[in-house]
């Protein structure tokens, strides 16, 4: 599969505008995107580990979190869906593969319209908590989180959640902060930073 980073970018980050709120968000373009300087060695238990099919099951097991994968993917406005079911995460699947060089980007709700959704306590991570992600043969990529940090939506750290990266990690994104009444979403995104382990 051929990357094109720039564009996955403005993809996934219409996703972070549009995964909390109806109402269109400003416009984010790549221009602050630089590729990551230099290449580091990737872990060997890393590099053996076999590559996952598409994923379709995700766990949190600090949170109590199990939920199917849905695939998300860009509509004709070139907006990247969210999830359906606010109980199920969203894989980008144009995006990378988690497991893959890069950062994969899953996507869930924080809540819904009938309460808390998928990743209602994903800001309660914590720095050496374990992310896994499954794919239907069971083959697993497991992840150890490196940081959860609060953006505002307005300040989005486009080029570190979604430039490239020298090893396989995981970017868990989901709505946090205030809830702003007046626009329909909330003020700002949790990220989750993680690297296959």
């Amino acid at each position: 599969m051929t990357h094109h980073p720039q564009k996955a970018v403005l993809a996934v980050c219409a996703l972070v505008l549009s995964a909390c709120t109806s109402q269109a968000g400003p416009a984010v373009t790549p221009s602050n995107w630089k590729a990551a300087p230099g290449q580091v060695a990737v872990p060997s238990s890393a590099r053996a580990a076999a590559r996952l099919d598409e994923p379709v099951r995700l766990s949190i097991p600090s949170l109590d979190v199990q939920t199917e994968l849905e695939r998300l993917a860009t509509g004709a406005d070139g907006v990247l869906g969210t999830p359906r079911d606010p109980a199920k995460a969203g894989w980008y699947a144009a995006g990378v593969r988690p497991g893959d060089q890069g950062p994969a980007v899953i996507a869930g709700h924080v809540d819904s319209r009938t309460g808390p959704a998928v990743f209602a306590r994903l800001r309660e991570l914590r720095r050496g908590a374990e992310v896994l992600v499954a794919d239907a043969r069971g083959r697993t990529a497991r992840f150890t989180v490196d940081e959860v940090r609060v953006h505002a939506k307005a300040a989005f750290p486009t080029a570190e959640v979604y430039g490239p990266t020298p090893d396989a990690q995981l970017r868990l994104i989901t709505c946090g902060g205030a809830f702003d009444r007046a626009r329909g979403h909330y003020r700002d995104n949790v990220i989750v930073y993680a690297t296959r382990t």
